[in-house]
Order: structure tokens, then C-alpha cells, then sequence
């Protein structure tokens, strides 16, 4: 797991921030979430599809020039938050889509194959950054250790592009929490990924979004896949020394007692 650097922070939280307030208004907690997307159906395209009816939703920017290396640029269009597109969607939301014929023995025969909308012929010359993401609020009862699992493997991706995983808590009051993984340089083989971020009560009310970014000038490929993805809090087992030290105490009363006896 690597923190971001200042220039990518920046850039991702101005990305999401339209999804504060996004968040289903059923869900006032954290819950488990885990995904293979077995079942689901290539290329449906714009809403109603298998991505939206799970709750998938994007946000996205598009640039004149790398918005990395240029800070302060000002993005000449945005889309978003809206329920993703699964596929041909064509326009700005085919961000991502599930796709077969990628999967490994451990991942099935689909998988989430995540890009930006690459092959639009007005973006040709432009910087396109897109992110597919799960949104939940954070509740007191939610303080603790949450864990974000993934199968991930490089995808088409080309030069001038890049992408990564991530976890994200906003407000708007405190500063934004951010962790991510960079999944640019993966392995074309399937390779289990993990990130963890501690909750504390402070956090109660903010908007946890976990999932997918990708960047890339118009033209040039940018997909990675994913598959097998888990979000869940963390049970961290007590240390065995501190149960023998507790039997330990336990045995040391009960020669007290004997001994008052």
C-alpha cells in the first residue's frame, strides 16, 4: 500500500468530490461487499444494467494538458456521479464494463475490465481521468480496522497512462483520508492486491468510497481488470501472549484466595 503523492491526492479528491452526498440514503453504515461478477452481462451499456444494479457509480474529468504534472488545471468537461455504464455505453460514462476471457482459475469467466473512454475521437488530444467506485457513510459503530481486497492484472494499458485502487473518506470538514495502490505496473499474470484503513468515531457521518481510477491521453489504452473483490472490516485476533498473560492473572488470584483461606 503507498500513500499518494500531493499532486495525485489533490486530483483524486477533486474527482470525488461530487460523491459526498452520493451515498444510498438506506445505507447510514458501513457493510460488507464482495464481488466476483460472475453472472453479469458484457456490453449492456447505459442503466439498466448488472454494474448499476450493484451499485457501481463514476466521476470523471477531462483535461487539455497531464493534469499530474499541471496542477491547477481547470478540467473542460466533467461527468458524473451517475450510475455506471456496463460496456458500449459510447460518450463519457464507457469507463468500464465486465468482460470475459480474462479470468484465471481463481477468477472465473468474467471480470471487471476498468479504462477510460479511450477510443472517443473528440478526446484524441485530451487527458481523461475516470473512476469506478463503491459508495457507503461511515456510523460510530463502524471505528476499526476495514480492508479492501482485490485480484488485479494489467490490462492494454499504454504509455502516458496510469491507474490505481483506492480508499477515500470525505467530509468536507476534516481533511480527506486517501490510500491507494498503484496498479500501473502489474504483472499480466492475476496477483492478489490489499488495502487497509483504520476508522476511528471522528470519521461517523463522512462518505467512504473504495474502487477503481484510470488516466490516460484520449487515444492511448488504459485498462486493468479486476476481480474478486472484498471490502470488510478486520477481526484482529488477541496475541497469544496476552492470553497467557491473562491466564497468568487469572491463576495468580486464585492463589490469593487459597492463601486468605
Amino acid at each position: 500500500m503507498t500513500q499518494s503523492n500531493c499532486c495525485k491526492f489533490s486530483l483524486t479528491s477533486m474527482l470525488l468530490l461530487a460523491a459526498v452526498g452520493f451515498a444510498p440514503a438506506s445505507s447510514a453504515t458501513l457493510r460488507p461487499y464482495s464481488q466476483d461478477f460472475e453472472g453479469m452481462t458484457p456490453n449492456q451499456g447505459y442503466p439498466p444494467n448488472d454494474l448499476e444494479a450493484d451499485g457501481w457509480r463514476i466521476y470523471g474529468q477531462v483535461f487539455d494538458a497531464d493534469p499530474y504534472t499541471n496542477t491547477g488545471l481547470i478540467p473542460t468537461n466533467v461527468y458524473g456521479p451517475e450510475e455506471a455504464a456496463n460496456g458500449d455505453g459510447g460518450d463519457f460514462a464507457s469507463i468500464q464494463g465486465v468482460a470475459t476471457g480474462q479470468g484465471g482459475p481463481d477468477q472465473g469467466d468474467v471480470v471487471l475490465a476498468k479504462y477510460t473512454n479511450y477510443n472517443d475521437p473528440g478526446l484524441a488530444n485530451g487527458y481523461v481521468q475516470a473512476s469506478t467506485f463503491q459508495t457507503q457513510l461511515i456510523s460510530t459503530s463502524n471505528a476499526g480496522l476495514w480492508r479492501f481486497t482485490y485480484d488485479a492484472k494489467i490490462g492494454n494499458l499504454e504509455a502516458d497512462s496510469s491507474a490505481f485502487a483506492y480508499i477515500l473518506v470525505q467530509d468536507f470538514i476534516n481533511p480527506d483520508i486517501f490510500v491507494q495502490n498503484d496498479t500501473t505496473n502489474l504483472p499480466v499474470e492475476w496477483g492478489t492486491y490489499t488495502l487497509d484503513l483504520l476508522l476511528t468515531e471522528a470519521q461517523a457521518g463522512a462518505t467512504l468510497s473504495f474502487g477503481f481510477s484510470a488516466t490516460a491521453t484520449g487515444s492511448n489504452g488504459s485498462a486493468v481488470f479486476y476481480d474478486n473483490l472484498n471490502f470488510d472490516r478486520v477481526v484482529v485476533p488477541v496475541p497469544a501472549a496476552v492470553w497467557l498473560f491473562g491466564s497468568g492473572l487469572l491463576g495468580l488470584v486464585g492463589v490469593a484466595r487459597r492463601r486468605k483461606h
